[in-house]
């Protein structure tokens, strides 16, 4: 009989008769040899392990796939290493700006080619020589995603220059932040009354109108109730009074719309200069700590 054994999940233990074949259920005596089949850690494939495109393809139709993989990435290395090639060739003549579209583009072919994020940066510091490039927004976001690796050898490079700048940044930001604060606490009451007169003024007008056009249409159902032209009179004398509040309305709108936009331009900081100029630090520290902090 064939008996298998699976106490460890790489070895089955397979019992056969003498001649290989699998015994009968009734042949209890004929001679029994125990093989042990041992599969290594290379041969054992789990289901969740294999690649979807591979599940359920016939041996050939697997091994010329395997095979068209393996060609793709024998030239996407192959278009990598030229294209580095060809890079480090212009960086050797201090052509960064023609080199880093060259780097970009390696990364296509091999998206976790540390020499290529390497030098793009390298290109966007002019050889680790200058920070101006590093304050764009986008390439402190593109850094704060980077390998671990071309952090350390940015800031290997830039590290204690960035960290310099920062230091100087805060330096001139922190008297300037409590100076900002304080105009922004002196104006707001200034621009907080001025709203509130337009808008309590604006609300007495809004009301007055819904008033008028209340009694307009009051007057106006009574018409056709009484023989007199009274409601006529008064439905059309409430209308143009109507009318009239626009006017008011409309004009104090305006004022209470300004009004609210000064309220908000206030508690921006680039309101007035000292402000613009603390919103340039606070942004350039922003950026920094992308680079110094993980």
């Amino acid at each position: 009989m064939e008996e298998r054994l699976m106490d460890d999940p790489r070895k089955i233990k397979v019992k056969r008769n003498a001649v290989g074949g699998v015994e009968d259920a009734t042949d209890e005596l004929a001679p029994e040899e125990e093989v042990e089949i041992d599969l290594s850690e290379e041969e054992l494939i789990l289901p969740e392990e294999l690649d979807e495109d591979l599940i359920g393809l016939a041996p050939s139709q697997l091994e010329k796939e395997l095979e068209r993989r393996k060609k793709e990435a024998e030239e996407a290395a192959a278009e990598r290493d030229k294209l580095l090639s060809e890079g480090e060739e212009l960086l050797k003549k201090q052509k960064y700006g023609d080199a880093e579209p060259l780097f970009s583009q390696a990364l296509v072919y091999d998206p976790d080619c540390t020499r290529a994020r390497e030098a793009i940066w390298l290109c966007r510091t002019r050889n680790f020589t200058q920070t101006d490039p590093l304050y764009e927004r986008e390439y402190a976001e593109e850094f704060a995603e980077e390998d671990p690796a071309v952090k350390g050898i940015l800031r290997e490079k830039l590290g204690e220059k960035l960290k310099e700048e920062r230091d100087a940044f805060e330096e001139e930001a922190a008297p300037l932040r409590e100076k900002v604060r304080g105009v922004q606490r002196e104006r707001r009451g200034a621009f907080l009354a001025n709203r509130n007169y337009y808008r309590g003024r604006l609300l007495v007008f809004v009301a007055i109108f819904c008033a008028f056009v209340i009694a307009m249409s009051i007057c106006g159902a009574q018409i056709v109730h009484v023989r007199v032209n009274t409601p006529v009179y008064l439905a059309i004398a409430f209308g143009a009074l109507a009318l009239l509040d626009l006017i008011p309305i409309i004009f104090l709108s305006r004022k209470f719309v300004v009004a609210q936009r000064l309220v908000k331009e206030n508690e921006t900081l680039s309101s007035t200069e000292d402000g613009a100029r603390l919103e340039e630090l606070e942004t350039a520290l922003e950026t920094l700590a992308l680079y110094l902090e993980d």
